[in-house]
C-alpha cells in the first residue's frame, strides 16, 4: 500500500498524514474571482449556448469534465505544496529493542517462520538486494540495537538474538533503554515483541515517565492475534500444608483456545509417580476451573505435578503442566472439645476416629455437674483437671477447639477473650456446634464469641424442642461440592447421592444471617411445612490468622444410627471435619518462601513468622535463613523485621540460579531461646514465556497510544520508518515538498481529456 501511495503521489504516506497543505503561489482574491468568471463564461459559450441536440445528462457531464480539468490546471499553476517536519539526519537517536525471549521461537502456523525470524526479516536483514530497515534507519538516526528478556542487553546484529530468555520484562526493558540512552538525544524507541510481559512491574509508571520526557514508543507486534490452537494449564491452587491421610483439594484452571468442546485428560504425579488421571469436558475458547482430589499417605514434603495430556495441533505443550510443593505433616494434632451436657453427639464423634485414626487426638471436657467434668483423651493426669483452660498458654497448646452445647456463662470473660485470641492470634480453628445451649440458646449474643461466628445471632429465645426434632435434610451447596469436609465420595455424582440419602437431623435454631466473607457448605431443607424451608447448616469463614465454622445441627449422630450399617458417611464427614480444623493451624515459629514454585533467575522473598508462647510477634529476634541448593551450596539470607501491611514478620530476598528443590532453614535467637524452622521451595524449568501464547496486541497498542507512538505489524516496517522520519520533534526541521509534479496529476489530466474526447466522439462533436 505504501508503495502504491508513493507511486501515485510521489511521496510517502507519512508526508500527507503529518504535513500541512498550502500553495507556493498566492494570488490576490480578486484575481481568483476573475479567473472563475472567465472559466464560467468559457464553459457557457462552449457547452451551454450552442444549440446542439445533446441530452441534459451528456451536457452536464461534459461541463463537469471540462470544469474539473480547468480547475486542476489552475490549482497546479498555484504550485501546491505540503509542509512537513522531517528529522535532521543523524541529529538524534532511536533505540531498536527486540524481544529475545523463548516465546519468540514459537511458530504461529505449521511450517511457518518463528516469531524472531519474522522480526529479523522485517527489520534487521537485507532482502532481495534491498537494504534492511535497520540500515535505512541508521541513515536517519543514530541507532542502537538491544535485545531483551528478563534484562536488556546491547547486541551487535541479528546473529546475537537467539530467543533463549526465560522471561519477558517489557516495562523493565523500556526503563533500562531510557537509562542507557542518558545524555543521548533519544527521539523514539522502537520495540518489536509479541507482547508477553510476565515480570511483575509497574508499567503505568514507566509509560508516564516516557510521556513526560516526550519519548514515543513505536511497537511492532509479531505473532497471531487470534486464538491459536492451545491447551494451557494457567495455574493450580492447593494448600501448602496438609495432614497426612487428609484429602488434598487441587483447583486447576485450564484454558482451551482454538478448539471446540473437547475431552481433556489430566494427570497428577506425586514425586514423579502418577497417582491419578481424570477426564474432563471443556468448552472451547474459554478458561474453566476444575477440582481434583488426592489423599497423601506419606509424611514429608512432596512435589505434585498436574499435567494436561497434549492435544492434536497445539502450538506448544510447554504450558501444559504446573508444579507445587505440599508439606504432608504427621500427627497427632490435638483438638479440645468442650461439651456442657451429656448427649450422643460427643460419643459418636469420638467413635468416628476409632480405631485407626492416629493423626488427630480429640481431647474432651464434658460437664457432668457443678464444677464436675468427665475428661477423655488427656495426655496426663493434670490436663484440664480444673476445667476449661484459664490461661492463653494452656489453651494455645491445642490446634483446634470445638464448642458444643454449653452456655456462654460457663466461660469467664477472660476465657472468652482467650478463645478469640486462640483464633485471631494463635491461628487455630474453631467449630461451634448446634444444641440446646448453643448460639442464642446459650446467650452468646453480645459476647466476644459472637464476633467469631460466621452467622449473626438474633438474641431471640429458642424452643428447646428444636434440638430433638429431626425435620431437616442436608443439602450440598456449590461451594460444598468441592470442599474437603463435605466430599463423602470421590465420584461427584455419588457424593451428591450420598448426601441426599442421609437421615434427617435437628437444627437447634434457624440462623439465616450470613456475615460478609462467610461461605455456606451445607444447607438444611425442612421436610415439613413449618418454619423456614432452607437455612444454613454448615458455614465457614476466615477470622484473623485462623478460621471458624458453625454447624447448626444438634444430632449428626443420626447419620450413623439411622443409616445402613455399611454407611461410612458419618465417620468420613467427622474425620474430614476434624482434619480440616487442624491442617491450617500455624506453628509458633515458621519460615517459608512467598511462593512454593519459582523459575530460574526469579527473586525469592523469604518470610519468617516468629512468636512467643502467647503467639505475639517477636520484633527483636536475630535471624537468618540458610538456603541449601540442590548442588549442596549454601547461602545465608539476612532477615529483617517488618511491619509492612501489618505483617509483623522477618523478610529477606535472594535470586535462584539452580533448578531443583531448595531447603530453607531458619536460624536465630530470641529472648525465648533458639529459633528453628524449615521449609522447601522448588525451582522448575517451567517457563512463563509459553503461557498466553497469542500476541498481546492490546498491550502493545496501549503502550504506543499512551506515549504518542503507533502500533505496526512487521509488514508495515516502511510506514514505521516514514513516521519516524516525518515526525515533529526537537530534532526535526520543516521542509516543503512540491505537489504539482505528482504522477496522479498528469494521470488526472489525461483521464479528464480522454473522457471528454470519448463523449464528444460518441455525440459526433469531434
Amino acid at each position: 500500500m505504501n508503495q502504491l501511495v508513493r507511486f501515485l503521489f510521489g511521496h510517502e504516506r507519512a508526508v500527507f498524514t503529518n504535513g500541512r497543505f498550502g500553495f507556493d503561489v498566492r494570488p490576490r482574491f480578486v484575481l481568483l474571482i476573475f479567473i472563475a468568471i472567465l472559466l464560467g463564461v468559457f464553459i457557457y459559450f462552449i457547452y451551454i449556448r450552442p444549440r446542439w441536440r445533446l441530452t441534459a445528462g451528456t451536457t452536464a457531464l461534459l461541463v463537469t469534465l471540462r470544469a474539473a480539468l480547468l480547475a486542476l490546471m489552475v490549482i497546479l499553476l498555484l504550485r501546491p505544496v505540503v509542509v512537513v517536519s522531517s528529522v535532521i539526519p543523524r541529529s538524534s537517536a532511536v533505540a531498536l529493542v527486540v524481544d529475545d525471549s523463548l516465546s519468540m521461537k514459537l511458530k504461529d502456523s505449521a511450517g511457518g517462520s518463528a516469531r524472531l525470524d519474522t522480526i529479523k526479516q522485517a527489520l534487521l536483514n537485507d532482502s532481495n538486494g534491498k537494504p534492511s530497515f535497520m540500515s535505512r534507519l541508521e541513515e536517519k538516526f543514530k541507532t542502537t540495537l538491544f535485545g531483551f528478556s528478563g534484562s536488556l542487553t546491547a547486541v551487535k546484529d541479528a546473529n546475537d538474538l537467539t530467543a533463549e530468555g526465560r522471561s519477558s520484562d517489557l516495562a523493565g526493558a523500556l526503563d533500562e533503554t531510557v537509562k542507557r540512552s542518558s545524555g543521548v538525544p533519544l527521539s523514539a524507541v522502537v520495540i518489536a515483541t509479541d507482547g508477553a510481559s510476565n515480570v511483575p512491574r509497574d508499567l503505568a509508571a514507566t509509560l508516564r515517565e516516557l510521556r513526560a520526557r516526550d519519548i514515543p514508543v513505536f511497537t511492532v507486534g509479531v505473532g497471531n492475534t487470534a486464538r491459536p490452537m492451545d491447551a494451557e494449564l494457567t495455574r493450580i491452587n492447593m494448600p501448602r500444608r496438609v495432614l497426612v491421610g487428609s484429602r488434598l483439594n487441587i483447583e486447576a484452571f485450564v484454558g482451551l483456545t482454538g478448539y471446540s468442546t473437547t475431552k481433556v485428560l489430566i494427570a497428577i504425579r506425586e514425586d514423579g509417580r502418577t497417582v491419578k488421571t481424570e477426564e474432563f469436558n471443556f468448552r472451547g475458547n474459554d478458561t474453566q476451573a476444575i477440582n481434583l482430589e488426592i489423599t497423601p499417605n506419606t509424611p514429608g514434603i512432596h512435589r505434585y505435578t498436574v499435567e494436561i495430556t497434549p492435544l492434536d495441533g497445539e502450538i506448544t505443550v510447554e504450558n501444559n503442566k504446573q508444579d507445587a510443593l505440599v508439606e504432608v505433616i504427621p500427627g497427632p494434632l490435638r483438638i479440645l472439645y468442650v461439651e456442657g451436657e451429656p448427649r450422643w453427639e460427643l460419643g459418636k464423634i469420638r467413635e468416628s476416629l476409632l480405631p485407626n485414626e492416629k493423626n488427630v487426638t480429640l481431647v474432651c471436657l464434658q460437664r457432668t455437674g457443678e464444677n464436675k467434668f468427665y475428661r477423655q483423651g488427656v495426655g496426663n493426669q493434670t490436663e484440664l483437671v480444673s476445667g476449661f483452660p484459664k490461661t492463653e498458654e494452656e489453651l494455645f497448646s491445642y490446634d483446634a477447639l470445638i464448642i458444643g452445647s454449653v452456655e456462654a456463662g460457663f466461660f469467664s470473660a477472660d476465657q472468652l477473650r482467650n478463645i478469640e485470641a486462640f483464633v485471631a492470634r494463635r491461628g487455630g480453628g474453631l467449630l461451634a456446634l448446634g444444641g440446646r445451649l448453643a448460639f442464642d440458646g446459650g446467650k452468646y449474643k453480645g459476647t466476644v464469641l459472637e464476633d467469631l461466628l460466621p452467622l449473626s445471632l438474633t438474641g431471640n429465645p429458642i424452643n428447646d424442642a428444636n434440638s430433638f426434632m429431626p425435620v431437616y435434610k442436608p443439602i450440598l451447596t456449590g461451594a460444598g461440592t468441592t470442599h474437603p469436609i463435605t466430599r463423602l465420595n470421590e465420584d461427584r455424582s455419588q457424593n451428591q447421592k450420598t448426601w441426599n440419602e442421609l437421615a434427617p437431623i435437628s437444627v437447634s435454631e434457624a440462623l439465616t444471617g450470613l456475615k460478609p466473607g462467610a461461605s455456606v457448605l451445607l444447607e438444611a431443607k425442612r421436610i415439613d411445612a413449618n418454619g423456614p424451608q432452607l437455612v444454613p447448616l454448615l458455614v465457614q469463614q476466615r477470622y484473623g490468622r485462623g478460621q471458624t465454622l458453625a454447624l447448626t445441627a444438634s444430632d449428626t449422630w443420626r447419620w450413623r444410627m439411622r443409616m445402613d450399617s455399611k454407611s461410612t458417611a458419618h465417620e468420613t464427614f467427622w474425620r474430614q471435619m476434624l482434619r480440616f480444623l487442624v491442617s491450617g493451624t500455624p506453628l509458633q515459629t515458621e519460615v517459608s518462601s512467598e511462593r512454593d514454585v519459582y523459575a530460574l533467575d526469579d527473586t525469592v522473598r523469604i518470610v519468617a513468622d516468629v512468636r512467643d508462647k502467647k503467639f505475639n510477634a517477636i520484633s527483636d529476634a536475630h535471624t537468618i535463613a540458610r538456603v541449601t541448593k540442590p548442588s549442596g551450596a549454601v547461602i545465608d539470607v539476612p532477615l529483617k523485621f517488618t511491619t509492612l501491611n501489618n505483617a509483623n514478620s522477618y523478610d529477606g530476598e535472594f535470586k535462584v540460579d539452580e533448578l531443583g528443590q531448595h531447603r530453607i532453614e531458619l536460624l536465630g535467637t530470641a529472648n525465648s531461646g533458639t529459633l528453628s524452622a524449615k521449609s522447601d521451595l522448588l525451582v522448575t524449568d517451567l517457563n512463563r514465556e509459553f503461557f498466553g501464547v497469542a500476541q498481546n496486541s492490546d498491550l502493545l497498542k496501549r503502550i504506543a497510544t499512551e506515549t504518542g507512538g503507533k502500533y505496526y505489524t512487521p509488514a508495515e516496517a516502511q510506514s514505521l520508518l516514514d513516521d519516524l522520519t516525518y515526525r515533529q520533534s526537537p530534532y526535526s526541521e520543516r521542509v516543503t515538498k512540491d505537489l504539482w509534479d505528482m504522477p496522479i496529476n498528469f494521470m488526472l489530466i489525461i483521464g479528464l481529456l480522454s473522457g471528454e474526447w470519448f463523449l464528444r466522439k460518441r455525440e459526433g462533436l469531434a
